[in-house]
């Protein structure tokens, strides 16, 4: 009998490989194999937050065909989800939506006669969870409805899961050896809304989990960066002392076009309270340039204001304008090579400010968890979230150096830009 196998391509955000993940246990459970050759499924997990991921959404699913030339395709995510037209011009086998897996395995099961494993085959054909860092999905969806943003589109509403399933996911990664754990979502500081609890209140149970080495947060707004939430995390050593909070702009006129919920002030009052908890800490954050009516002047706001802020990284996209949302309809458009000159400008500043908050640590000893081998080095992830690489005379503690364990290591040497 054929065997079934698959491949599986995902790109985007946490949230994206998070679902990849679990979808390749669900896939074990039907006795589908993943292999590294040829598969006779590709499955392309799609991202479409802009012009450019969609481009390279299509160029993946050209090359799982190339790669798998006699694969079945299936196209997930994102991308079917909000421009489900644009995917079947592709003529891909399967188009399921993100939200629409479990559909998905009963057209599978069907398709390749497969059956349901036995228990024990269950755990032993499991996904492979080839993530130093365990990231883990807690919260779904947004309501915000930024001008510019499709995800609400795409996610739809808040969905948060239940805290005895977190816990007992958080529990099977510290038994499998993983001593950081990312809690992603698609809108992370809304966790538990509607439910009676909140982000903080799951933190302050999972910190006290034996094992767990620390807790990472993926991405939370400013306005829901609590008091709460930060007097937990200064009291926990287990909860990294980093933050990433996007910004998009520091213009109050360009944040209001773009529908934030703050303004600068706002923004910058929540910082210092931050910051007069735990100085260290390291604060990231996404910035658009050449957004519809950004001027001059309002691009020069965001940039001093970024500037004062003094973020340990900058992550800087192009606008790009979807067709379903406010924006696109905006007039006052930003020609391109102003767009590409701004966003230069606006990188060259994130390499500036992400050198001078990593230096301050040279020297010091961090717990960083290792991710790879490079040669006769390691590369790791520290608490601040920038990567350093060591050899074993820069280590301080005893343990084995072994991928997804922490270790304490002297900070001498980086490799190049943060990862």
């Amino acid at each position: 009998m054929k065997r079934n196998t698959y491949k599986i391509y995902t790109l985007g955000c946490k949230a994206n490989q998070y679902d990849s993940f679990q979808l390749q246990n669900k896939l074990a459970d039907i006795d589908i194999s993943l292999v590294k050759n040829k598969a006779n499924l590709a499955i392309i997990n799609t991202c479409c937050v802009t012009k450019m991921a969609m481009r390279k959404s299509h160029r993946m699913i050209n090359k799982a065909r190339k790669e798998n030339p006699e694969a079945l395709i299936a196209v997930i995510g994102c991308w079917p989800k909000v421009y489900e037209n644009q995917v079947k011009r592709l003529d891909p086998d399967f188009i399921y939506p993100v939200g629409n897996y479990r559909k998905l395995m009963q057209e599978l099961k069907k398709k390749f006669n497969s059956r349901d494993q036995a228990p024990g085959l269950k755990n032993k054909n499991q996904g492979r969870y080839n993530k130093a860092r365990y990231f883990l999905k807690i919260q779904d969806g947004c309501e915000q409805f930024c001008s510019y943003c499709i995800i609400p589109y795409a996610r739809g509403s808040f969905k948060s899961r239940q805290e005895p399933e977190i816990i007992n996911e958080v529990k099977k990664a510290i038994e499998k050896g993983h001593d950081e754990i990312v809690l992603s979502g698609i809108h992370l500081g809304r966790y538990g809304y509607r439910q009676n609890t909140n982000l903080a209140k799951l933190l302050a149970k999972l910190v006290d989990l034996p094992g767990l080495g620390r807790i990472r947060l993926s991405s939370i707004e400013i306005n829901e960066v609590s008091d709460e939430l930060i007097a937990l995390m200064e009291k926990s050593s287990k909860i990294c002392r980093h933050l990433h909070i996007p910004l998009q702009s520091g213009s109050n006129k360009i944040l209001k076009l773009m529908k934030r919920p703050y303004t600068a002030a706002v923004y910058r009052n929540r910082v210092k309270k931050i910051r007069n908890k735990m100085p260290d800490i390291a604060l990231t954050t996404d910035v658009i340039t050449g957004f519809p009516g950004e001027t001059d002047k309002n691009f020069r706001d965001a940039y001093n204001f970024i500037k004062e802020i003094n973020f340990s990284r900058l992550h800087v996209f192009n606008f790009s304008a979807h067709e379903k949302t406010a924006a696109a309809k905006f007039p006052k458009r930003v020609e391109r090579q102003e767009k590409e000159k701004r966003a230069r400008e606006m990188r060259a500043l994130g390499g500036n400010l992400a050198r001078k908050y990593k230096d301050k640590f040279i020297g010091r000893t961090l717990a960083v968890v290792v991710e790879r081998k490079n040669k006769n080095k390691f590369i790791g992830k520290s608490e601040y979230y920038f990567d350093i690489e060591f050899g074993k005379t820069d280590i301080i503690s005893n343990e084995k150096i072994k991928t997804g364990k922490m270790i304490e290591a002297i900070f001498n040497n980086y490799p190049g830009i943060l990862t």
